[in-house]
């Protein structure tokens, strides 16, 4: 069978119904991204973006039928493919686009003209993954999501930190953020568990100097 016949009869068949790559759902409305000004903001942005799937988002739509199988016809129009049977050659061409089904449109007419222009043979995946690597994958909107609040974290801990170093309650706050103070010497843990602020705290650390004080 010539290579040509071969690839059409490929193609033909990615074009049937149901051998096409599923289209995503629609997403769930995301919430405003924004950096949250309040802790109960910074929860929902968070469970949001943790409970969320990836989605394509504007800047990446997923690619079209067209236009992936434009991307194979236009690869396989002008680079020979090595000789194999017609068996692996359509076991290729099907892995490939299982691998491509999920990039963008204009991502793939880059990798058909980069190919074009750099390979001497019909690509592998591995050609085609380098080529669309060189192009960064943009920011998901959950990133977006899972930064903002960790920037209203940080904001939050920074204020509660040089509250303790002005000599402030230490408040209800996460342990995480008590671990840190005491690593950095604002707090110091007691023997018996309780947490003290270091610069207002004069009794005494140990459980004997406890007893040894009460005793006195």
């Amino acid at each position: 069978m010539e290579i040509g016949t071969k690839f059409g009869a490929i193609i033909d068949q990615l074009q049937r119904p149901g051998t096409a790559s599923p289209t995503p759902s629609t997403p769930p409305v995301r919430p405003a991204l924004i950096k949250p000004t309040t802790d109960a903001q910074c929860a929902m942005l968070r469970q949001w973006a943790e409970a969320t799937p990836l989605y394509p988002t504007a800047t990446r739509e997923r690619a079209s039928e067209d236009e992936l199988l434009d991307c194979i016809e236009l690869m396989r129009s002008n680079l020979p493919m090595e000789k194999m049977s017609a068996r692996a050659g359509a076991i290729k061409v099907r892995t490939l686009t299982d691998f491509l089904a999920d990039y963008s449109g204009a991502a793939l007419a880059d990798l058909a003209v980069k190919a074009i222009k750099r390979l001497r043979w019909f690509p592998s995946v591995r050609d085609c993954l380098d080529i669309l690597d060189e192009e960064r994958p943009p920011v998901s909107d959950q990133q977006i999501a899972l930064r903002l609040c960790q920037d209203y974290q940080t904001e939050r801990f920074d204020e509660w930190f040089a509250g303790l170093r002005a000599g402030r309650e230490v408040g209800d706050v996460p342990d995480q953020w008590k671990r840190i103070a005491i690593e950095r010497g604002a707090l110091r843990r007691l023997a018996d568990g309780s947490i003290v602020i270091r610069a207002t705290y004069y009794g005494p650390f140990k459980s004997y100097q406890a007893a040894e004080a009460k005793a006195a």
